[in-house]
Formats: structure tokens, sequence, C-alpha cells
């Protein structure tokens, strides 16, 4: 069974309740609330900084605060919210492995960071790109901490019908993919011209990786 996540999956998958008694996954998911407090209690102005950054284009300010960095606060985040998105998969396909999942989610999360890098040196656009590259990652990480309840709620409350689910991810997934959008509007539009930038992303950055994903995804 391919693990991709459709409408029709997430409304017609039955989800078995073993996973919330497994031994393993309470332990994961204190691991993961301590890993989240963690890291926003080390860059929690900076954290924030970012949001504001992402909700007011206006008067960008891209001189973070980097007194308090510390790179194993942004590694504690990244595995939060790449651990969200694989309990989401496995709430819906409970025979699928964990740290399967998690790999090669991080693999793709790396080959669109180095992809989008690249579409940024190719077309000497690598300071607005590092800009869109913040961007991107801020999204994806509340993104993913908003879906840790969702993902809880899952995997705890069985009885909820799946159709509640399934327009809560819709509902968050529509609006990552509208501010991704617009954020990728603000920072490369510059004319007409730049149009086919964006639209050169959108194809190689998108669309590319999730189609070559879905494929490896189909091959199980």
């Amino acid at each position: 069974m391919p693990l991709l996540l459709t409408p029709n999956s997430l409304l017609s998958v039955q989800r078995i309740d073993t996973l919330a008694s497994s031994s393993w996954f309470g332990g994961l998911m204190l691991v993961i609330l301590v890993a989240l407090a963690l890291s926003v209690s080390v860059h929690r102005k900076q954290y924030s900084l970012y949001v504001r950054n992402l909700i007011n284009r206006q008067g960008r300010v891209m001189n973070y605060d980097q007194e308090s960095t510390s790179t194993w606060a942004h590694l504690l985040l990244l595995f939060v919210v790449i651990s969200s998105f694989t309990l989401l998969i496995i709430s819906y396909y409970p025979q699928a492995k964990f740290f399967l999942i998690f790999g090669l989610l991080c693999a793709y999360l790396a080959f669109k960071w180095i992809l989008i890098r690249f579409i940024g040196y190719v077309f000497n656009l690598k300071v607005v790109t590092q800009s869109f590259l913040t961007d991107y990652f801020v999204i994806l990480a509340l993104f993913g901490i908003l879906l840790l309840p969702v993902v809880c709620g899952i995997i705890y409350l069985p009885q909820t019908p799946n159709l509640v689910w399934a327009i809560l991810l819709s509902t968050l997934g529509i609006i990552v993919l509208i501010t991704l959008f617009i954020k990728l509007l603000q920072i490369f539009y510059a004319g007409i011209g730049s149009l086919l930038y964006i639209f050169l992303y959108l194809c190689t950055s998108e669309i590319l990786p999730l189609f070559v994903a879905v494929k490896i995804a189909q091959m199980w």
C-alpha cells in the first residue's frame, strides 16, 4: 500500500487504536514536547522575530538576534517538525516504520533545500533565495507545530469521525500553500519578467520533489 495521504485515504482508512497504547509512542511524544520546549526557550526572541518578519514583509529585519544562536536548538525544532509529519503518516498507516519515514522526510527536505539554493545560484538570486528559504522553513516549522495537536487527536481519539480530521488537515494545508505562494510573490516578484523565475521555481522545487516522492511512495 503506498504511503500517500489522499482525500479518499483520509476518509476511508480505518485507524487502529493500538498506536496510542504502544510504550514507545508515549515516550516519543514526551521527547518531542521536551525538544520543542528547549528549542523555543533558547531561541524565543529569534523565533518571535522570524514570525513577525513572516507576517510583515514591509520593513523586514534580516539581522536576526545571534547572541543565543545554538545549532542544537535548531536541530531540536527540526526534529519536532519532521516527527510531527512522520506521526501523521503512521497514524493512518500503522505498518510504516517511524525511523524509515523520518529518514525519508529528512532526505526530502534536504533535497528541497539544495534545489532552492541551486535555483538561486543559477539565476543569480542568492540574496532573495536565502530570504525565501528562511520564510519557507519558518512556515514549515509553524505547520509542524500546529499539526502536533491534530496528530494527537487522530491517535488518541479514534472514535472521532475521519471527516473532522480531514477537514482540519485540509484547512492547515491550504493555509500553508496560500502563505507560501504569497511569500513567493512578495520576495521574487519584481516585474513581469520575474514571473518566469517564479514559474520555474514552482516546477523545479515544488512540483518535481513532490512528483518524485509520490513515485517512491507508490513503489511500496
